[in-house]
């Protein structure tokens, strides 16, 4: 449509699918749902901070080339009738990822987009005329191309290709994970017994060394928390995991997180001012079952398993009172639930996100058009950028705000040179 729209209709759009189906990662995403996007109803900058990485740079092509609205109009134009549900993950009504790859699919056909499945590009070479010569394992003859977009994702021959052009390559470390916690999980431990309990708004802190200060770096993410088989997942936790996934890489996933099971009932002191006051409020009840932190329903919003748990941690007998309730203990309960220190064993898998921090150096691409600085005709998009997202949406929308924009540049490049190009898309 784009080659069309620049008066290059001779032109030839090739995309070198290394497998034998192209989008498999879409057809996995979201347990075969596909979610395609995030709430587009959301303020941009609100989008925006759903980015560690690239918040900035996709500010403005976000704004004012191809946001997250333009990706919803483009798939409900194509036929696709999409839903929000409560978290704001958007979804095909069909509930089927394969109705998006049919969109896309259908797209690329009417505009008479070639597809070569099983073409593994083993290397490009920039020629002196400015055009792209492709070298494709088992062929004998390279291809020519005036202009190559990299959309190879996170794998690393997109990396290595970018690299061999003079890109600089960010390492690339693991984004969107779980927290294993081997010490809690055990029998024993807070966690044992727990899994599946999830906790409705917690908050999690991550403290990291600065070099040349004294005081370290408080990473602190906040919302529902889950307590797994392995240790601790949930959105606080996936949050946390994207936002420090270098500084989590830098201590090999072995180290202390901090967990507040009640935040908005303050700080520990506050805590165990209200802790305190059972002993007059209530000084019958047993201090294992009676939560004084409730909610607006009246429901304690620590759960009871959990709440039992940590009471016992705190060296409260499980038949005391709280009239019997010793000062000391109960301010060991309070630092219980306002600063539950959780040792971090390793990094687990969110379903079957797989997301990484790193890639193509920002810098070094103009993101107005999504080309290199390096190569004049090379185009990059999604995942193979220094771009990662949080889990919702948010990672499809990169690949869909920067593939619009390198597919469209790329289009002005090629017409630009010639009536009669080619145009190359690797994945």
């Amino acid at each position: 449509e784009s080659l069309q729209r620049s008066g290059a209709d001779n032109a030839q759009v090739v995309v070198l699918e290394s497998g034998r189906n192209t989008l498999t990662k879409v057809k996995i995403s979201g347990g075969g749902r596909c979610n395609v996007l995030q709430d587009t109803s959301k303020p941009l900058l609100d989008m925006l901070g759903g980015y560690p990485r690239g918040n900035k740079e996709l500010r403005g092509l976000m704004t004012k080339q191809f946001g997250p609205s333009d990706a919803e109009e483009w798939f409900t134009s194509r036929g696709v009738q999409l839903k929000t549900e409560a978290d704001g993950r958007m979804f095909p009504t069909t509930d089927n990822s394969q109705t998006i790859i049919d969109a896309i699919e259908m797209a690329a056909y009417q505009s008479g987009v070639k597809v070569d499945t099983q073409k593994r590009v083993d290397s490009i070479d920039r020629l002196e005329d400015g055009s792209y010569s492709i070298a494709i394992k088992d062929q004998d003859e390279p291809k020519i191309f005036d202009a190559v977009i990299l959309a190879t994702g996170s794998a690393k021959i997109g990396m290595k290709l970018a690299e061999s052009l003079g890109h600089t390559i960010v390492k690339p470390v693991p984004s969107l994970f779980t927290f294993n916690t081997k010490q809690q999980i055990q029998e024993g431990g807070v966690f044992h017994n727990l899994a599946g309990l999830s906790v409705q708004n917690a908050r999690i802190t991550f403290k990291v060394s600065v070099p040349g200060k004294k005081k370290k770096k408080a990473m602190v993410q906040e919302g529902p928390l889950l307590i797994t088989h392995h240790g601790i997942s949930g959105p606080a936790t996936l949050r946390l995991s994207a936002f420090a996934a270098r500084e989590l890489y830098d201590v090999n996933y072995h180290c202390h997180v901090t967990v507040h099971w009640a935040p908005e009932f303050g700080s520990t002191d506050d805590i165990e001012s209200s802790l305190w006051s059972m002993t007059s409020a209530s000084p019958k009840k047993m201090v294992t079952s009676s939560c004084p932190l409730l909610g607006p329903d009246g429901s304690s919003i620590i759960p009871r398993r959990l709440w039992s748990a940590l009471v016992s941690e705190s060296g409260v007998n499980k038949d005391m009172r709280w009239s019997d309730a010793p000062k000391k203990q109960v301010r060991k309960l309070a630092r219980c639930i306002a600063e539950f220190e959780v040792d971090v064993t390793g990094k687990g898998v969110f379903k079957e996100e797989f997301v990484t921090a790193g890639g193509v150096a920002l810098k070094e691409v103009s993101m107005k058009k999504m080309e290199s600085k390096k190569c004049p005709g090379l185009f990059c998009c999604g995942e193979l950028l220094n771009v990662d997202g949080i889990t919702g949406g948010y990672n499809f929308q990169n690949c869909w705000s920067t593939g619009w924009v390198a597919g469209n540049s790329a289009a002005e490049f090629v017409s630009s040179r010639s009536p009669d190009v080619l145009l190359e898309d690797v994945t």
